[in-house]
């Protein structure tokens, strides 16, 4: 008798949605990935798609937001085990200060968060990793990257108000989605190793997915100012034969190798904003989409039939630019587009330049030039070592 009124009872409680509920509610804290036997948890991953989606106003991308909480996990538990530890009060002041840079105050910040459905607590855990990582990589590197005086004074020759440079350079863009970036990493510390213009391109040719590998990678002549000014002193510092460090971003590594540079006698101009659009759906349809696109503006048009597509078009100062968008910005001119495909089965992103804007550059001191410079250096360093953690990881997928 007892047995039959908890049966119907229980059996209630399907029906009116109450256990349905509960059921469901416990799948959020199902596990999704773990990485050194650190899970992360379905609402976890949720609940970063929808920050990602805050921060960058992009599509919603599952594979980045995964990608994303691993490397804060790494992070974090690289930075612990080097003795770095965030207190209370230093937390919060980097909460204030991340929601300052935003022109907002933290109250304001965690109040718009909250209405795009993210909890306080994945704020806390993004800005923490953050700051440990920073930390982190400070410690560790912060020797190496001081920039020679050589290097110093060729890049501060080519930001004068008198004259600028331009250069002549070739790409090499390494595929790396998730399963691909151990590998992908290793051929891309060997190829940056090339001093051939001639090996260069045929790197190119043999290993590259961008569309300049038909002709050996090779790209149009362009003035200094107008790659990101994280790029620009990099480039600066480079003899032709050289190549930059391994760049990272969104699923590839891009590699630059300096063929010719040479004098302008124009006033050298500064790139003060650019203008961007951004596309995210399914491969098929991102490709139409470009395929069918000869300007920004034409964008808006596609969209609206597309709903599958996502579409955001930016004005942004280039130091706002987030890194992985400023490398692939760099290499277009203005209407050109690069399509990536991302982790999610047959995703892609595009990035199109609509244009830039220009004001005539004034005296850039030299201080500044060392500071980015040396930004520049531990950016790569950073980006190396966050690859050889993934590396050595146990990463399993539930």
């Amino acid at each position: 008798m007892l047995y039959s009124t908890i049966k119907k009872t229980l059996l209630a409680f399907l029906f009116n949605g109450t256990l349905v509920g509960i059921v469901t509610a416990q799948s959020v804290f199902d596990p999704v990935v773990s990485i050194n036997g650190a899970v992360i948890t379905e609402y976890e991953l949720d609940q970063r798609v929808r920050f990602n989606h805050f921060l960058e106003q992009t599509g919603k991308n599952i594979g980045k937001a995964r990608d994303d909480l691993i490397n804060d996990r790494l992070k974090v538990s690289a930075g612990r085990r080097a003795g770095i530890e965030l207190g209370q009060d230093n937390l919060k002041q980097s909460m204030v200060d991340f929601a300052n840079n935003s022109s907002r105050s933290l109250e304001e910040l965690l109040s718009l968060i909250a209405q795009n459905g993210v909890d306080a607590q994945t704020f806390r855990d993004f800005v923490e990793s953050g700051v440990i990582w920073r930390e982190l990589v400070r410690s560790q590197f912060a020797g190496r990257g001081v920039p020679s005086e050589a290097e110093i004074d060729r890049a501060t020759a080519s930001v004068g108000p008198e004259g600028g440079l331009r250069v002549l350079m070739s790409e090499i863009v390494i595929s790396a989605s998730p399963q691909q970036v151990v590998a992908a990493k290793r051929l891309a510390d060997k190829l940056s190793k090339i001093t051939s213009i001639t090996e260069f391109s045929q790197k190119a040719t043999e290993f590259s997915v961008a569309p300049t590998r038909v002709n050996g990678g090779k790209l149009e002549w362009t003035t200094l100012n107008d790659l990101p000014a994280a790029l620009a002193p990099i480039v600066a510092a480079l003899r032709p034969g050289q190549v930059t460090p391994p760049l990272n971003i969104p699923n590839a590594i891009v590699l630059l190798q300096l063929r010719a540079v040479e004098e302008t006698t124009a006033a050298a101009k500064i790139l003060v904003k650019i203008e961007y659009a951004f596309l995210s759906g399914p491969t098929t349809s991102v490709q139409i989409a470009a395929k069918n696109s000869d300007t920004c503006d034409d964008l808006y048009g596609l969209v609206k039939s597309k709903p599958e597509l996502s579409l955001t078009i930016q004005s942004q100062k280039p130091s706002d630019l987030k890194r992985d968008k400023a490398a692939r910005i760099a290499l277009l001119d203005k209407d050109e587009k690069s399509i990536l495909p991302i982790a999610e089965a047959n995703t892609s992103d595009m990035v199109m330049l609509c244009k830039r804007v220009y004001a005539i550059s004034e005296n850039v001191s030299r201080a500044e030039i060392i500071q980015n410079l040396r930004l520049a250096r531990l950016n790569s360093l950073a980006d190396g070592y966050l690859a050889e953690l993934r590396a050595n990881a146990d990463i399993v997928d539930y």
